[in-house]
């Protein structure tokens, strides 16, 4: 096994790199796959933060990532340890060979002086945008933006969960460039999927949304770049709450009422389990579902056609327990899971676990859902090998409402 998954951590930065790659056609799985395996918990060992690693939604061969470092007199020494130590010398042919331009680099610190993080903000989708100003972000401007630009955003559908502005400092690593001479304010915001992104740039589109913009373009020196971002799985996995395994997690009656109906999904599932594998395969499903008994009860369907198997999944409420229970069936061996797992949606967070075997091994397992308006939802499913005290991410699935 290369890499264990790392239990997640809020850890803040005052100093933050963000980089964007611009890597060989067809090469962005080949690095993030080292990454995943290699550098994060490599770069970690060194003191380095991890805040994020992303694909464009807008562009397959580029691939961005922040991290962060406790103090600018910590970067040359962490940066340093890792660069010269063994996981990156072992790996860095392999890595240089997917790149053609490393060098588009920002270095930043938060704009309002305390320490940077995406953790417990990150979601499916995030936009980081970047303004390049006229004059050096001063608290005027921090100002102006929180007064007039925020509150725009905010009611279009994205309030900033994060601000970044340039670190005027000299590159005390300069084996690695950075850009200078810049003046640079970057916010970050999450949206639940791409969809809610799209209706958010429309609202933009509004006369109050311009007139903003109208003020902010007289700052600026050159039109702002708005990056779309996926974060990766393992990314989202650091970002959040760890899991507490728990057969008591309690929920309603009405969870799962908002299944009811005909759904598409995305889906994508690692190629190996448990070996630290960061291949995933990626297929569609087609969805049926059906809630019954007046809430109490549902079932639903999957298809997935480019596999040539099927599935269902029954679920029932104990009213006294206040408890959902999830069984699942796979049409390969007709066997259903049992007992199956056990959980409820505190909001429009739904939380399941229950035991399993997965190739003999015993595992821990905890189904994850999200509820994300009237027409989206995603579910995820992870393992614990070690009896909860780490999770990988195994399947993952995007729904979208058709009916």
């Amino acid at each position: 096994m290369d890499q264990a998954v790392i239990t997640p951590a809020v850890e803040t930065s005052p100093v933050v790199e963000l980089r964007q790659y611009t890597l060989h056609p067809g090469k962005r799985d080949v690095l993030m796959s080292l990454f995943e395996r290699k550098f994060i918990a490599g770069q970690q060992a060194t003191g380095i933060r991890l805040h994020g690693e992303f694909t464009d939604a807008n562009d397959p061969d580029r691939f961005v990532w922040l991290r962060g470092f406790p103090g600018m007199a910590d970067r040359p020494r962490d940066l340093d340890a890792f660069y010269g130590g063994p996981v990156w010398q072992a790996n860095r042919d392999e890595a240089n060979a997917t790149m053609i331009d490393s060098d588009n680099v920002l270095l930043l610190e938060p704009a309002d002086g305390n320490g940077f993080t995406l953790a417990r903000k990150m979601a499916s989708t995030m936009v980081a945008t970047i303004y390049l100003l006229q004059s050096p972000v001063d608290p005027g401007f921090v100002r102006f933006f929180h007064e007039r630009v925020a509150p725009v955003e905010a009611a279009a559908g994205a309030p900033p969960v994060a601000e970044l502005k340039t670190l005027v400092a000299r590159n005390n690593f300069p084996k690695l460039p950075i850009r200078e001479g810049e003046n640079a304010f970057v916010w970050f915001a999450a949206f639940d999927n791409d969809d809610q992104y799209h209706a958010y740039v429309e609202k933009l589109a509004a006369p109050r949304g311009q007139e903003a913009e109208r003020e902010l373009r007289a700052r600026l020196a050159s039109a702002p770049q708005r990056l779309v971002l996926h974060p990766t799985q393992q990314a989202l996995d650091r970002s959040r709450e760890p899991y507490k395994y728990s057969l008591d997690v309690k929920g309603g009656p009405h969870d799962f009422d908002f299944i009811d109906g005909e759904w598409t999904s995305k889906q994508w599932r690692l190629k190996q389990r448990g070996v630290g594998s960061s291949e995933w395969d990626a297929f569609t499903g087609k969805h049926w579902a059906k809630v019954l008994l007046g809430g109490v009860a549902n079932v639903d369907t999957v298809e997935f056609p480019e596999k040539g198997w099927s599935g269902s999944t029954y679920r029932n409420f104990d009213k006294k327990k206040r408890q959902w229970s999830i069984y699942w069936v796979n049409s390969g061996d007709g066997h259903m899971d049992y007992p199956g797992q056990a959980g409820g949606f505190d909001g429009d967070l739904g939380l399941f676990y229950g035991d399993d075997m997965d190739d003999g091994k015993p595992v821990r397992v905890v189904y994850r859902w999200m509820k994300q308006g009237p027409v989206h939802a995603r579910w995820e499913q992870a393992f614990s090998y070690d009896d909860g005290k780490t999770w990988e991410t195994n399947w993952v699935m995007d729904l979208t409402k058709v009916k």
